[in-house]
């Protein structure tokens, strides 16, 4: 019987950083104090827009999708009082922190747990909401090597949940007879995969409300008692 593991990103073999608020802190800069910008106060402006959001476009790849989250970063840094010119600015460099790989930290139990995996006959795969140039972030990140595919909303122009990503995921796979999303977002990784008819994994913070998920660990190494 042929089985694959599609895993989220962000959160999921990460943990979770540099968030976007993290990425717009980090390119303002020495300019973030002098305007009194906060995460807390980015965080309301960065809740809607992007593509996977239910107000964004998910066909956006390429270049039209960073045009698109420019334009959103400058209009949060404008709305908080930071001048044109050095919103524009920052905006885009905010693209090469979210691309710097000395920026995430990688959970320490992701290798071995993508290994026991694959030793167990799962082929891992990539499913995940991000950037058109984050397999090269991946890469860089030294985990390319456990995995046999990937599919990137910001290539293929769908967003998780919709199914239709979940749907070309299993042909990028060939159709495998078992299948099971393990994520940490509610929405987009548990939801779309039941919606999907995969079986699912939550890897949730400690107290975290269910997410009707078949498995709700804390860490992906307690995965491989239940896979």
């Amino acid at each position: 019987m042929r089985k694959a593991i599609f895993w989220d990103f962000d959160g999921t073999l990460t943990f979770g950083e540099p968030s976007w608020r993290s990425c717009l802190m980090m390119a303002l800069g020495n300019a973030a104090p002098e305007y009194e910008i906060t995460p807390e106060k980015l965080a309301p402006f960065l809740k809607h827009g992007f593509p996977w959001h239910p107000d964004g476009n998910p066909t956006l790849t390429g270049r039209a999708f960073w045009e698109e989250l420019f334009s959103l970063f400058a209009l949060a840094y404008e709305a908080l009082g930071v001048p044109a010119p050095l919103a524009a600015a920052a905006a885009r460099r905010a693209r090469e922190v979210a691309m710097d790989p000395k920026n995430y930290r990688v959970r320490p139990d992701a290798a071995a747990t993508l290994a026991v995996c694959a030793y167990k006959g799962y082929r891992n795969y990539i499913l995940t909401n991000n950037f058109p140039e984050w397999e090269s972030l991946f890469v860089q990140l030294g985990l390319g090597q456990f995995f046999s595919g990937i599919v990137n909303s910001g290539v293929v122009g769908i967003c998780k949940p919709d199914v239709r990503i979940f749907r070309k995921a299993e042909r990028v796979a060939a159709f495998p007879s078992l299948i099971w999303m393990v994520g940490d977002n509610p929405v987009a990784d548990i939801q779309g995969g039941k919606n999907a008819g995969w079986h699912t994994a939550h890897i949730a913070k400690p107290g975290a409300p269910s997410s009707g998920a078949e498995i709700t660990v804390n860490s992906l190494s307690e995965l491989l008692k239940y896979l």
